[in-house]
């Protein structure tokens, strides 16, 4: 999103993250007309790495197309992105020289820029075919998206826009190598529908002199994102309860309750609400208000950690077998973005670890860690902590392995 001589020139992303989160959006308009400041949010390694992946994937596609990888090569006109402060100007000479790299008939144009006075943004690839021009967009993702087809379907507007013939489909260049198509006239309505919604909060927000205030019920929150987060922590929200849910947070609210602290005094439930459901959250409010009174130490670490056994917990923990000394806990770390280069293959399990059952008295138990830096030492990794589970299994025939999630089990068979 720019504010350009006074315009509003919003983008795809802004077009998808308003499907997500309307509060964010506005917050991010908030920040461009000086109403507020921007956000704080740490810096995500994995988010880095994802992007540094996306462009590479885009550049792969880029040289396949210019040497013709597994067809004949294709004529290819890539242009270049906007330097420097956009000027409405220059954001229409990008969307000339966009018209014109069209009307010189390539295969494909890479990075095409489009401007129509309140949308501007570039599309990855628009390839030549005998049905028309199509757009493709290179995403990382392994699967189709929603939020992806909206980009492909603003896109394809730009292009009716100005009159060239569309195919009637566009297609997302997937992470796994795979081109998957997606009819226009499946796709425009929505994107319509959502350009109305977008406009209609940017103009009414616009004209505003106000930044947005949290609860604001006319705009939706995702109760995710780095600025619902801060609003969320700043008002201490429904939503800090340890798993409050949005549909739920709406009966709170509508019954006048709004704060953690609020929840935590409460005594009837709202209409819909099972009594169990509301008794849990109560529970857990109350937990959390007597956890923030305690205050923190000079480490920041709490003075005292506060929890209750109930009666349900007692049962639950009760379902447990009987402690075994060949007992282990068993936990992965791994990189969803690994890859050795087929793109149908992603991920490595480079950390198994295991903590043994405490033995003689100890009052840890023993750490095993098997490492793995590529898909080779995944596959040894395997093989010996497999191996190592049948030793302790033939001394202990009574042991149990724990583990957090399905994650452990899901990629033990993946991997086998």
């Amino acid at each position: 999103m720019q504010l350009i001589d006074g315009n509003l020139i919003w983008s795809a992303s802004d077009l998808t993250a308003a499907s997500v989160c309307e509060y964010g959006v506005l917050r991010t308009l908030d920040v461009k007309l000086g109403r507020a400041s921007k956000s704080a949010s740490a810096n995500d390694p994995l988010m880095t790495r994802i992007a540094e992946l996306g462009d590479k994937h885009e550049q792969n596609i880029l040289a396949e197309l210019k040497t013709g990888a597994g067809s004949d090569a294709l004529l290819v006109v890539e242009l270049p992105h906007l330097r420097g402060s956009h000027t409405v100007e220059a954001l229409t000479i990008l969307n000339a020289n966009t018209m014109d790299a069209f009307a010189s008939q390539p295969d494909v144009v890479f990075q095409a820029g489009f401007f129509d006075g309140e949308f501007f943004g570039y599309a990855d690839f628009i390839e030549r075919t005998d049905q028309g021009w199509r757009v493709c967009d290179a995403k990382l993702a392994r699967q189709a998206r929603p939020k992806a087809l909206l980009q492909l379907a603003a896109y394809a507007d730009q292009l009716r826009q100005a009159g060239l013939h569309l195919a009637p489909v566009a297609a997302l260049l997937l992470g796994n190598g795979k081109k998957e198509e997606f009819r226009l006239v499946d796709v425009l309505p929505v994107f319509k529908e959502r350009r109305a919604r977008l406009r209609a909060i940017l103009n009414e927000h616009h004209s505003e002199s106000a930044a947005i205030g949290w609860g604001d019920e006319r705009y939706i929150a995702c109760g995710k994102c780095p600025d619902c987060a801060e609003a969320i922590d700043q008002t201490q929200d429904l939503l800090l309860v340890a798993g409050l849910r949005m549909d739920q947070r709406r009966k709170f609210r509508e019954q006048g309750l709004h704060t953690v602290a609020d929840l935590a005094k409460a005594t009837e439930h709202p209409t819909g609400m099972a009594q169990g459901t509301f008794d849990k959250l109560t529970a857990q409010a109350r937990l959390q208000v007597k956890q923030l009174d305690a205050g923190q130490d000079a480490d920041g670490y709490p003075n005292e950690v506060f929890f209750e056994l109930t009666d349900f917990s007692a049962v639950t923990l009760a379902t447990l077998p009987a402690p075994s000394p060949g007992d282990i806990f068993f936990d992965f770390e791994g990189d969803p973005m690994y890859n050795e280069g087929n793109p149908e293959t992603w991920g490595l399990e480079y950390l198994w670890g295991v903590m043994e059952a405490p033995v003689d008295g100890a009052e840890a138990g023993v750490f095993r860690p098997w490492w793995a830096d590529d898909s080779d030492q995944e596959r040894n990794a395997f093989r010996d902590f497999m191996e190592y589970v049948a030793e302790r299994r033939q001394a202990h025939p009574d042991m149990h392995i724990y583990h957090y999630a399905p994650y452990e089990k899901t990629a033990l068979l993946r991997l086998a």
